[in-house]
């Protein structure tokens, strides 16, 4: 395992993985403008990593999630750069695959002029979370503020809509590439995905938005405005964290202190996060 930069090299099996950094993000303005039933256990002001997974096979070079994008927040953004760091270059990347619809999980996706990034990608995203995000436009059915409302959207319209013509899309938990299998989360969106990549005896779980920041793991009962469906993700995080997530699995998830790797263990009516061990840098 190695860090350089903004990235941390590490293998599952005989995959070749790095946890690419987008650099922090800064919670938004709208969140202190709640609309009846919403919890703030994520304050306005505050920062998170946003963290992308780079995983190399034999065959492909894919990307989970592509972050804030250029014209992101002024501490994002930082994702090709660490890519090139790595030796990436965009075009080499052949999948990318969004866990989910907003905006720190797919501002990455177009340029400032709006042309795809990853020109020779295939994208790959959960049916329901497509249908979700463009079959009612203006997201009328959200439970926002007219200023979360309008974030969630513009991030819809300019980076997802763009790459239609060149999105797989996914039905239920199946297989994506050898190695790595789609499985439903849902709750944070409606078509929220977490990943498991397998590679010999090796597992990596990727959890997405399941759990936000380690702190959360103790209450998986409170939600945000971020969580559109959250009956139904206190649900999936009570599901996902007592019959998927094991002490023995490796996690990543992807807002964590970087680099959102480590292992989620019970402890009394919540989980405990244990963030691995980086024993040197370079």
């Amino acid at each position: 395992m190695v860090v350089q930069g903004g990235s941390f090299r590490f293998k599952i099996g005989n995959f070749e993985c790095s946890v690419i950094s987008d650099g922090m993000l800064t919670m938004p303005d709208t969140l202190s403008q709640p609309v009846p039933g919403q919890y703030h256990i994520i304050r306005p002001g505050q920062l998170m990593d946003v963290l992308c997974l780079f995983i190399r096979t034999r065959k492909h070079a894919i990307l989970l999630d592509t972050g804030l994008g250029v014209e992101g927040q002024p501490l994002g953004g930082k994702l090709l750069h660490n890519l090139k760091a790595e030796g990436v270059l965009p075009q080499e990347i052949d999948t990318v695959i969004l866990s989910h619809g907003h905006g720190d999980h797919i501002s990455g996706l177009t340029d400032a002029e709006g042309r795809p990034v990853f020109p020779s990608a295939r994208y790959i995203m959960s049916k329901a979370e497509w249908e979700f995000w463009t079959s009612d436009p203006e997201l009328t059915r959200l439970n926002l503020n007219e200023g979360a409302r309008q974030m969630f959207r513009a991030a819809v319209q300019k980076n997802l809509i763009p790459i239609k013509d060149r999105l797989d899309l996914i039905d239920g938990e199946t297989g994506i590439i050898a190695g790595i299998e789609f499985i439903r989360a849902p709750g944070h969106t409606p078509g929220h995905i977490m990943l498991s990549i397998s590679s010999g005896t090796e597992q990596l779980l990727c959890t997405s938005d399941l759990v936000h920041l380690p702190s959360h793991l103790r209450r998986p009962d409170l939600y945000d405005i971020f969580d559109i469906a959250p009956e139904q993700g206190h649900r999936t995080k009570i599901q996902m964290l007592s019959r998927v997530v094991t002490p023995d699995v490796l996690v990543f998830a992807c807002h964590f202190p970087f680099p959102g790797l480590g292992h989620i263990v019970k402890k009394g009516d919540g989980w405990l996060w244990q963030p691995i061990e980086i024993k040197g840098k370079t």
